[in-house]
């Protein structure tokens, strides 16, 4: 879902970039990866900030 989001909704993908360049000084994987299909979703360190960042993008999508 959110990879689809990323790939047709702007607003979605602005605010994904903005949420990667937050955590990048903090992770080791790219949150645009994971959310297309790239990374992995059974860490929990990478869980935690995906949905934190899918939420936010959603909130302003739908805003």
């Amino acid at each position: 879902m959110g990879g689809e989001l990323y790939g047709s909704e702007p607003v979605f993908r602005e605010v994904i970039d903005a949420c990667e360049g937050a955590l990048a000084p903090y992770t080791d994987w790219s949150l645009v990866e994971v959310l297309t299909g790239g990374g992995s979703l059974e860490r929990v360190d990478v869980v935690q900030p995906a949905l934190f960042a899918v939420m936010v993008a959603l909130a302003e999508l739908w805003r």
